[in-house]
């Protein structure tokens, strides 16, 4: 049923699929609301019981946009390797209030050789794994794919920019998307065996100028293969910028064309900095970067330190009043250089924005 409720949600229009994810929101997050809303932000530990812990930083495709796919100094900051299971332990037995993990990041989640380790202990720990934030898919095997349903890994999202290989290839450079499509169906294949809905599969179709006119085939493709569809603005628009912006305000749901459209129609940044709050990005060495977009700084490290004495740093600390607008921004703070920061201070964060 609630798989059901869930597909049903994914497939409405932008406006009214938000307008009631508010809502649901809102109910559930109302005790927090008036829990916090009343104290300094900048302040406050985590809210909630969510973090982002890279699992993987290595990734083997190249796409344009991606620093990790190509040596750079973002390449650099991230660095080659691989979340180590001891690592993953120690923290996990250090931090019995998390219990939601999100693994995916700038690298790819199945690169990392010590996956089903990472998945089993979860699983005998309660604790909920998802790769909401994208995988390739590209490279793994059956006995990966069968612990993602056999240890209930509870969501992922499949980046597939295309329908057809020729336009997938375009942009996930170095995939091949009939590989994609048999991992999808070798998922599917251990769920009905074990009788189980997880892990929930998202179609993540990210829209630019060379497949905005493959959306109706993806969402197609998507529904056979028992996938939520989801078509997302580029975050580099000028990288195959898009061509029929009536096309694509129609067939993708969204009802925008592109993020400044979006920030004026929906009053609302099309990527906001909550993760500070709610669920603080880790690298897979153990350094925390705060947010899914730092690529230049660090807060410390959680595997050498503590997350409590990260997060209470004076560095932490004052990143997130200047996301909340209350200081300006500081050059050894990574915020200060990214592109979303800036779009933070032409629309800044407010309390309710964060906390629910």
């Amino acid at each position: 049923m609630k798989l059901l409720i869930k597909k049903l949600f994914g497939s409405l229009p932008y406006k009214y699929k938000y307008f009631l994810y508010d809502i649901h929101k809102f109910i559930k997050n109302s005790p927090k609301f008036l829990k916090y809303y009343s104290k300094d932000l900048s302040e406050v530990g985590m809210i909630g019981n969510s973090i982002l812990l890279e699992s993987s930083g290595n990734c083997q495709l190249k796409c344009p946009s991606c620093s990790i796919g190509r040596w750079s100094n973002a390449r650099k900051f991230i660095g080659k390797g691989y979340l180590k299971f001891e690592d993953f332990k120690k923290f996990v037995d250090k931090n019995s209030s998390i219990k939601n993990i999100e693994l995916s990041n700038w690298g790819e989640v199945f690169l990392n050789p010590e996956l089903k380790d990472i998945i089993k202990y979860s699983y005998d720990k309660k604790i909920n794994l998802i790769a909401r934030n994208g995988v390739n898919l590209n490279n793994t095997n059956k006995e990966v794919l069968e612990y993602l349903v056999k240890y209930k890994f509870r969501y992922i999202t499949i980046s597939i920019d295309g329908a057809t290989n020729n336009i997938y290839r375009v942009y996930r450079r170095g995939g091949d998307l009939n590989r994609v499509i048999e991992n999808i169906k070798t998922i599917n294949f251990y769920k009905k065996r074990y009788n189980s809905e997880f892990p929930i599969l998202s179609w993540q179709f990210i829209i630019m100028g060379h497949n905005e006119y493959e959306l109706p085939i993806a969402r197609k493709k998507a529904k056979e293969l028992n996938m939520i569809f989801l078509p997302k603005l580029s975050a580099f628009p000028s990288i195959f910028p898009i061509k029929d912006e009536e096309f694509v305000k129609r067939e993708s749901g969204l009802g925008v064309g592109s993020k400044d459209e979006f920030r004026k129609k929906y009053k609302r940044n099309y990527l906001a900095c909550k993760q500070f709050w709610i669920s603080p990005q880790i690298n897979w060495d153990g350094r925390l970067l705060g947010c899914c977009l730092n690529m230049c700084g660090d807060f410390g490290n959680v595997f050498e330190s503590s997350l409590d004495e990260c997060l209470k740093s004076e560095k932490y600390i004052y990143a997130k009043k200047m996301l909340l607008g209350k200081e300006k921004a500081r050059e050894d703070i990574a915020c200060s250089k990214c592109w979303a920061y800036k779009e933070i201070l032409k629309n800044p964060l407010k309390k309710k924005d964060i906390i629910i």
